[in-house]
């Protein structure tokens, strides 16, 4: 077993702990996504331990998908400095706008759980919202980095031959992964987190290029 074979195998785990983590997020009993503005009510009639939970396991799932994403950038520099520069830039924005993006995700409904005891929603909305100009940059650039960067620079590396692989792997990125379990979405089914499940979806690729 070589190294990129090693870590994919990692990756797969890290990927797959990281896609569990949008669960909690989301409210019991239902698929619905994110919400990413304002303040959901059902905040105030869960636990704040899932929030606690899902934070922990966004922190130990998603280094294994940079480095993932950076060990495919170092496969690619063989073939292509250009491109494999592009997803190096790609794999250090996620890092610092990946988990930040998440951290925020589990604070709002904290601070909720709090403030609710003491102010009506819309009162507790405007505090909420008052991170909201620091936050939403980075969410955004977090969503175009880890979603469209990532996704196309990959993309481009299989049809160019700068991925010694197979080019039906184009799917194995973050936004093949949105293929796969939107359509269970639709069916009511409860799913796990597409981003996650993306890493889990490079973590084969890279084992695929490194066999």
């Amino acid at each position: 077993m070589n190294s990129y074979v090693a870590w994919g195998i990692f990756g797969i785990i890290s990927g797959l702990i990281a896609s569990f983590a949008d669960v909690p997020l989301v409210m019991p009993n239902q698929s619905a996504n994110l919400k990413l503005g304002g303040v959901c009510p059902w905040w105030g009639d869960v636990t704040s331990k899932r929030f606690k939970v899902s934070f922990w396991l966004s922190f130990l799932g998603q280094p294994g998908g940079y480095i993932v994403m950076w060990l495919l950038a170092d496969m690619i520099s063989k073939e292509n400095g250009v491109l494999a520069g592009i997803l190096k830039v790609v794999t250090l924005l996620g890092c610092y706008t990946g988990l930040m993006s998440h951290v925020v995700f589990c604070l709002k409904p904290l601070m909720y759980q709090r403030l609710c005891k003491k102010m009506s929603d819309d009162e507790s909305n405007e505090v909420i919202k008052a991170i909201d100009p620091v936050f939403n940059p980075l969410m955004y650039l977090a969503g175009v980095v880890l979603w469209l960067g990532l996704a196309v620079t990959v993309i481009v590396a299989i049809l160019t031959g700068a991925l010694p692989v197979p080019k039906w792997c184009v799917v194995l990125n973050p936004i093949g992964s949105l293929i796969v379990l939107m359509p269970l979405k639709k069916c009511g089914v409860r799913i796990i987190g597409a981003l996650g499940f993306g890493f889990v979806l490079l973590s084969v690729l890279l084992i695929i290029a490194g066999v």
